[in-house]
């Protein structure tokens, strides 16, 4: 088998390409990028997280001043907050700064996303140009991130933003990794660790970071060869070299899986058995390949198959995985970049591949908007091996950047509400009872009461025979004592029913029991946001406060209580205590 040459080193390149050719490609990036997505500037923020972590967000009203910049950096690193959803300081800078020039215009928002894509899509052109000596095939790979439809989720889905920072820092990465391993020394190795830290304050998905990198050791960096086998001792050297990334990338994930534990997005085994993780991870690989070709059928939310996964797609998408990587490793001489960019696909995928089941979904198109950079690289040095006439190096990736194109353009349209958001879910997916809750929720915001209820009652019949058996553990759980379990239970049921003031009510009580008294604030707050008359809520308010010496606090609800209902003996009986105290 003829081994390909290596690839032309920059210097070759200079010689062989004209020097506009690389700022043409950056100029035609930004251009085709803007031309797709400038309609998300009519695009507004969405019922679903963008509520919790930007538009009602009323941390981010202290803007990038020093409380804001302790706010981005502390929250769930040393204190619990559902304002932000891991610890992801520069995410949260970046919001703070959305909030500071914009406020809660959303314009301003997702104008701030497309450009970090758009600055993303540069920073990989750049990077591949550094790695690979090709300015061209850097450049389509470029371009198939920038335009590729599941990528619309994560610039168009505000609550996304994490995503786009940790891929800019992922990016940077590799570009200055490919510096570090042209001279490695301890000043540069500190720049790449700074990169891999960026990326792990973006989102802690970098977990897979330091393996990509042994990837590019591999091809197109070539530091570990396997010409004559597998050179372990190379391998132990560059893995030793790499024992700090992992570390760090790991720190952070074990934080993150604490958090996510904390709020109780984690699915248990009593819900989602091993075995039905492990089919979904495996029918999940393969639909995100097939999505990567023929990228039809997108949505906001991919509900998860639980027990009623059907196990012989599974077993079959377990096998073409299997086959996949068996022929990519018998390629990995001849066509290394086969084998690193099939790799490099599964590493970023793995984390979030629900084998550890993270919220109630099977997949999620954000989820590719890294792992996809794998796939793209593999097929596009793959096609330009086998297409030699020139006519058809241009024609075959025109053609498809711009089928791309216009289904990117459609998708964009779809995000411009809440309503089209979850309206579109439905028509692409079946049992999709978080697209029929949202849809419900703003339907009745709307005043659309019939239609709501139609959807909200679809909502929960799909999936009512989960939620008994969670409530019925729970019930379980609080006749025995066991405050935590019974928590966790409820926690489970509250993120499939949001809107039932009640759970949130019974939550609260036992979070309060629990000793958790800003949690149980939360959720008498959000019982009161879908029963706003109701009083015991604010009873339990005021005994919460009493209780963590917010005495003036609670004084002012008491006595707000007792002029609606002067005879309500438990507002009266917390409000003689606070008088009969001794002050200090």
């Amino acid at each position: 088998m003829l081994k390909p040459d290596p690839p032309p080193t920059q210097q070759t390149v200079r010689r062989a390409r004209p020097p506009w050719l690389a700022p043409a490609w950056c100029a035609a990036l930004a251009l085709l990028t803007a031309l797709v997505f400038h309609r998300a500037r009519d695009c507004g923020f969405l019922c679903f997280d963008d509520d919790l972590y930007v538009d009602r967000n009323a941390a981010l009203e202290a803007g990038l001043s020093l409380r804001g910049l302790v706010w981005a950096f502390t929250t769930n690193l040393t204190h619990f907050s559902p304002s932000a959803e891991y610890w992801q300081p520069l995410t949260s800078l970046s919001r703070l700064a959305d909030y500071e020039m914009f406020r809660f215009d959303p314009r301003g928002h997702h104008l701030t996303s497309v450009l970090l894509h758009v600055l993303t899509g540069l920073a990989l052109f750049g990077a591949l140009r550094r790695l690979t000596g090709s300015v061209n095939r850097s450049g389509i790979v470029a371009v198939l991130f920038l335009l590729h439809p599941m990528h619309v989720e994560p610039v168009l889905w505000l609550s996304a933003r994490k995503d786009l920072v940790n891929a800019l820092f992922s990016v940077l990465t590799l570009a200055v990794y490919g510096w570090y391993a042209a001279r490695p020394g301890w000043r540069r190795y500190l720049v790449v660790f700074a990169c891999v830290l960026g990326a792990n304050m973006g989102k802690p998905m970098a977990v897979s970071l330091p393996l990509l990198l042994l990837l590019l050791d591999v091809w197109p960096l070539r530091r570990l060869t396997f010409e004559n086998g597998i050179p372990w001792r190379d391998a132990r050297r560059l893995v030793a070299e790499k024992i700090p990334l992992f570390v760090l990338t790991f720190g952070v994930a074990a934080l993150a899986f604490l958090v996510q534990q904390e709020i109780g997005a984690l699915a248990g085994s009593d819900s989602l058995p091993l075995w039905s993780r492990l089919g979904n991870a495996a029918l999940a690989t393969a639909t995100y390949v097939g999505k990567a070709f023929v990228p039809v059928n997108l949505a906001i939310f991919y509900p998860h198959p639980g027990t009623s996964l059907p196990l012989l797609p599974a077993g079959l998408a377990a096998l073409g995985i299997a086959a996949v990587t068996l022929l990519a490793w018998w390629q990995r001489s001849a066509r290394p970049w086969l084998l690193v960019g099939w790799l490099w696909f599964l590493a970023v995928l793995a984390p979030v591949s629900g084998i550890i089941q993270i919220g109630e979904h099977a997949m999620a198109d954000r989820y590719s908007y890294v792992a996809f950079i794998g796939i793209f690289t593999a097929v596009v040095w793959q096609v330009a091996e086998w297409l030699r006439a020139p006519a058809l190096r241009i024609a075959v990736p025109a053609a498809v950047l711009v089928g791309f194109s216009l289904l990117s353009f459609r998708q964009v349209e779809t995000w411009r509400s809440s309503e089209s958001v979850f309206r579109h879910a439905l028509a692409v997916t079946s049992g999709n009872y978080i697209a029929h809750y949202n849809l419900g929720a703003v339907l009745l915001d709307a005043g659309r009461r019939d239609e709501a209820a139609e959807h909200l009652r679809e909502a929960r019949r799909i999936r009512e025979p989960f939620l008994r058996m969670q409530l019925s553990a729970a019930d379980a759980a609080e006749a025995r004592g066991d405050w935590p379990e019974a928590i966790h239970r409820l926690t489970r049921v509250q993120m499939l029913i949001p809107w039932d003031a009640d759970l949130h009510h019974r939550l609260g009580c036992l979070l309060a029991l629990h000793g958790q008294s800003g949690k149980a604030l939360v959720q008498f707050d959000q019982a009161l946001r879908h029963r706003p008359d109701w009083i015991q809520p604010r009873i339990n308010i005021a005994a919460v406060l009493i209780g963590v010496g917010e005495v003036k606090k609670a004084a002012t609800i008491l006595r707000a209580i007792l002029e609606k209902e002067p005879g309500n003996s438990d507002a009266k009986a917390l409000l003689e205590m606070i008088q009969a105290k001794p002050k200090s």
